[in-house]
């Protein structure tokens, strides 16, 4: 964004604001703070999908526009190898209706494949291409999943097949041997970093569409408006910064979610209008929990428009939520009742359940000890590990003694591994030190401890511009003259109180 008229005094600046954008004082006091360079804020209150960025700019698009494009005219069925979350499965159908669209198949020359964790690990799974082969698969296309691990290079090739990477998931390297779509690589000239990957994969897309049918971006987006509310759902379930393209795609997803009457989107809505809070607390939960039961689900509940079908999916899916929300709560007392707590790190070691209960354990542990926080839970003579930050870079962290894991991947405030039994004493022992030298490796948006403006609570309404509230984007502090508080993404009232110290070993 633009860096011109700037201040240092956020006084000064909030001033200009309020002048400027027509917003209340309170309004403009946070956004001085957080954002002091004026184009920055500009785009910040007012997000549009004219703040994209030109999907030109990401290394290797052109490239694999082309495979792809060459790969469709020759009618050659295409795998799309995805992650088993939200943000893979909106990532995936974004592909797979594109693919689809542009081939003008029925469907059967493209196939979707999310990955089982607990089988399929952080790597592709070699045994998955070779069924896909005899259904006359020649291409491979991941997309939110892919870029950590060169083994996936190698794996694709011995079963001689081509493959295009669509990720935004962490790597330090700069040469690949296939295209490699990523904004995080280290030689990406493209200006935001912090794409989901139904984000990455979203440019893909638009960089096919515009390419085939020689489309403005804005027709693009008028064309394919309905990729708006899956690139909301994966971009807010996960986790990456509320800023930038991701807010303006956000705001416009939500927009067309309450505009759209059809497929899984009328199934949730009920007719009713939807804020970012019900999507994160109705909607998010209820995909979520596909990784539970199965992740082809996730992925179907999104393409399918039986009505039937989609109802049945999300009661399905409705009551695996409410019986891994009770699961959650028994696995997370095992771990509070196993966890060493360090000064920098807390680790708890636990039998294996399911390696989706291992992420959400250590996100509560990180926020309970406010620490970096590890999971790590056992099965038989193999071990899946869950970190969590606000302050270690985790990929680079793992990256470092990559060689005591059997795969690993991930974001620098969340990654996860596995690693076979014999070498969980050594990993431990490595991430102990490796915390302890190192602090605040990772920029993130912090949460203020002082007031950023003083509002009175009958006010709050005037707060519904600054959403979504997440990471990048947290939810100001606020005082009404007496006691501190801030609010969630339905506005509702959060009182801040002060937490209990807990022992360190």
């Amino acid at each position: 964004m633009g860096q011109t008229r700037s201040s240092n005094n956020p006084a000064i600046l909030a001033q200009t604001y309020v002048s400027d954008f027509s917003v209340p004082q309170e309004i403009a006091q946070i956004v001085a703070r957080r954002y002091p360079h004026y184009e920055d804020a500009r785009a910040y209150l007012f997000p549009d999908l004219d703040q994209l960025k030109d999907p030109q700019l990401l290394p290797d698009i052109a490239v694999a526009t082309q495979m792809i494009e060459e790969a469709l005219c020759k009618k050659e069925p295409i795998l799309i190898y995805t992650h088993d979350d939200i943000d893979g499965y909106t990532s995936a159908v974004i592909m797979c209706k594109t693919l689809r669209d542009l081939s003008r198949s029925d469907g059967q020359s493209v196939f979707v494949y999310p990955i089982v964790r607990e089988k399929d690990g952080y790597i592709i799974n070699p045994d998955v291409l070779e069924e896909y082969k005899q259904r006359g698969v020649k291409h491979v296309i991941t997309v939110d999943f892919g870029i950590s691990s060169e083994e996936n290079f190698r794996i694709v090739k011995d079963a001689g097949l081509n493959l295009i990477v669509c990720d935004h998931h962490e790597t330090i390297e700069r040469d690949f041997p296939v295209p490699a779509v990523d904004p995080k690589r280290p030689d990406s000239r493209y200006p935001f970093r912090e794409l989901a990957g139904v984000g990455v994969s979203f440019k893909l897309a638009q960089s096919l569409y515009q390419n085939v049918f020689k489309l403005s971006a804005k027709e693009f987006y008028t064309l394919k408006k309905d990729f708006f509310p899956l690139i909301m759902i994966g971009t807010i379930s996960d986790r990456v910064a509320l800023r930038g393209e991701n807010r303006a795609l956000c705001v416009e997803g939500l927009h067309v979610f309450n505009k759209t009457d059809n497929g899984w989107v009328k199934h949730f809505r009920h007719g009713r209008e939807f804020s970012f809070g019900a999507i994160s607390s109705a909607v998010i939960p209820t995909l979520a929990s596909a990784a539970y039961d199965d992740p082809n689900l996730g992925v179907q509940l999104l393409m399918h428009t039986d009505e039937k079908f989609i109802a049945s999916t999300i009661a399905r899916l409705t009551a695996v939520t409410k019986e891994r929300r009770r699961g959650a709560a028994v696995h997370y007392e095992d771990a509070i009742a196993a966890a060493k707590v360090y000064p920098k790190i807390v680790i708890s070691i636990i039998p294996f359940s399911k390696p989706h209960y291992l992420g959400s354990i250590a996100a509560r542990l990180r926020d309970q000890y406010k620490r970096t926080s590890a999971v790590i839970g056992i099965k038989e003579d193999k071990c899946f590990g869950e970190f969590r930050s606000n302050s270690i870079h985790l990929y680079n962290m793992l990256h470092s003694f990559r060689e005591l894991f059997l795969d690993f991947g991930g974001h620098p405030r969340a990654a996860g591994c596995t690693m076979v039994a014999k070498n969980l004493d050594c990993v431990v022992k490595h991430v102990v030190e490796y915390v302890a030298t190192r602090n605040n490796e990772i920029d993130i948006y912090r949460v203020s401890r002082r007031p950023e403006a003083q509002l009175s609570r009958a006010e709050i309404a005037m707060l519904k511009i600054l959403v979504p509230f997440g990471e990048g984007n947290p939810s100001p502090l606020l005082t009404d003259g007496e006691r501190m508080y801030t609010v969630d993404n339905d506005l509702r009232i959060i009182e801040k109180v002060k937490k209990k110290t807990v022992p360190i070993y």
